[in-house]
């Protein structure tokens, strides 16, 4: 028959108690303490007093022993492995103090004590040099917090490790149902500057409803930093995809949802360093890449970079950035590009904190083949509410653009005077921030808008909801 568990344990921990009685002072009035060692024998709770105090008396070691001695007669208690990563961070063992509070972290029987060890784990793998390790455990921190107090707290201690860390990410991604996920043509007419042309759209050419899934992962590492500057090494990748619903793929049967699939990827280096007075900044960078269409490569393309940013005052800020990109296309040379994009913007926060910004962009492409010159110029203003709304902060954006193809051709039709498109979009996002889990909140976005032209196939229309989840810090 097994003895029960206080008798097997106090003959295992009996010296370290003994030691605990003597060091801590809780001898016996009138009982030599030689006499009481010889008698100690302690329940588990009572150990565990022990055990903290030996860690407010800076004792790592004795309280290393002692919870030691707790998990030897129970390997899952959350509460002595606990102790132990105190005891071993306090003694600089940061590795195993980590390697216990992640078993604290799995094994804690509440919210309160899981965050406890995540933070302590937190603070281990800091001292490891491990920054990216402590914001995953300072996010594991932030899915069992219970008030917003702690939320903050947490808050803080992430965004100063983010500056620390040379390595950053960030992941974004959402859903949107749409009424016409492949910007295809409003109506299954020709018509070239009010005249129509024989035939009609296919199915696949007009507008498809369906739902449209993105995920967009930003990599960067810094390779340098001085008081002025810093160089980072950076990645981009971005997917699409698309999933046609069921009228849709009655209307083009010839078409499959992998024909709609696109995918981005980037590598790029940049610098920026600080230029003229204080608050001004300026940066130039390389970027290289390839994007594919359908499942196949569409294009590869290297484009250099180079951006100003100058502090008007010290609620407004002034932007200037210039893009050069050759594009080599995969279906031919003839349909090789040379971009040449320029974009300004200004962004000011007002007295209530609002942020109202202005930004307009204007892009020249050039090519062998005609349809693939043109000139694009956007204006996108935006306003942001500093104070929620209800449940939700809430922004907003309008946006005006223009294209113009100076030769175009439909087939063997050349469009008299070119093509010409127009088109307004305008957007209103809600995000819930006060709706967190472990950081990340739900965001949802209402989109609308028009595209006009003087060539039919290229006027559309879209309404679309788009639910993404986004950091809270």
């Amino acid at each position: 028959m097994r003895r029960p568990l206080q008798k097997r344990f106090a003959r295992q921990a009996q010296r370290a108690l003994c030691v605990a009685v003597v060091a801590l002072g809780l001898a016996l009035p009138g009982v030599p303490i030689a006499q009481q060692a010889k008698r100690a024998e302690f329940t588990l709770d009572q150990v565990r007093i022990l055990a903290q105090q030996a860690l407010t008396h800076k004792d790592p070691e004795l309280a290393s022993h002692l919870a030691l001695g707790l998990l030897e007669a129970d390997p899952d208690d959350a509460g002595a492995l606990f102790i132990l990563s105190q005891a071993r961070f306090m003694a600089g063992d940061h590795i195993a103090a980590r390697k216990a509070s992640a078993k604290a972290y799995r094994l804690g029987a509440s919210r309160k004590d899981r965050v406890r060890a995540a933070e302590m784990a937190a603070r281990a793998a800091l001292h490891e040099e491990r920054p990216t390790l402590t914001q995953l455990w300072l996010r594991r921190a932030a899915l069992n917090v219970e008030d917003s107090v702690a939320m903050d707290r947490i808050a803080a201690d992430y965004a100063l490790v983010r500056r620390i860390n040379p390595f950053s990410f960030r992941i974004g991604g959402g859903l949107r149902p749409s009424n016409n996920v492949n910007n295809g043509a409003d109506s299954a007419l020709q018509v070239i500057d009010g005249v129509p042309v024989v035939g009609a759209l296919s199915g696949g050419a007009q507008a498809l409803d369906g739902t449209v899934g993105t995920l967009d992962i930003d990599l960067a590492y810094r390779l340098r930093q001085s008081k002025t500057s810093q160089t980072r090494l950076g990645s981009r990748f971005y997917m699409r995809r698309i999933w046609l619903s069921s009228d849709s793929k009655a209307q083009a049967p010839e078409l499959e949802n992998e024909d709609f699939d696109s995918t981005y990827l980037d590598v790029s280096l940049t610098h920026s360093f600080a230029l003229g007075a204080e608050g001004n900044t300026a940066s130039v960078g390389f970027r290289l890449g390839r994007a594919w269409a359908a499942g196949s490569t569409d294009y590869d393309f290297a484009a250099v970079t180079a951006s100003r940013g100058i502090k008007l005052s010290p609620s407004t800020r002034l932007t200037f950035a210039v893009t050069g990109e050759k594009r080599d296309v995969e279906s031919g040379a003839v349909f090789d590009q040379t971009r040449l994009q320029l974009n300004t913007g200004v962004s000011h926060r007002l007295a209530n904190g609002d942020r109202i910004g202005l930004s307009y962009a204007i892009t020249d492409a050039d090519a062998d083949h005609i349809n693939y010159r043109s000139t694009a110029q956007s204006l996108r203003g935006t306003y942001a509410f500093d104070k929620a709304m209800g449940p939700a902060k809430v922004s907003a954006s309008l946006t005006f653009g223009q294209t113009q193809y100076p030769d175009f051709q439909i087939g063997f039709i050349e469009v008299p005077g070119g093509r010409e498109d127009r088109s307004v979009y305008g957007d209103v996002t809600f995000f819930f921030e006060d709706y967190d889990y472990g950081g990340f909140a739900p965001s949802v976005r209402l989109r609308a808008g028009q595209r006009d032209s003087n060539v039919s196939r290229y006027e559309s229309s879209e309404f679309s909801i788009d639910f993404q989840i986004r950091s809270t810090f």
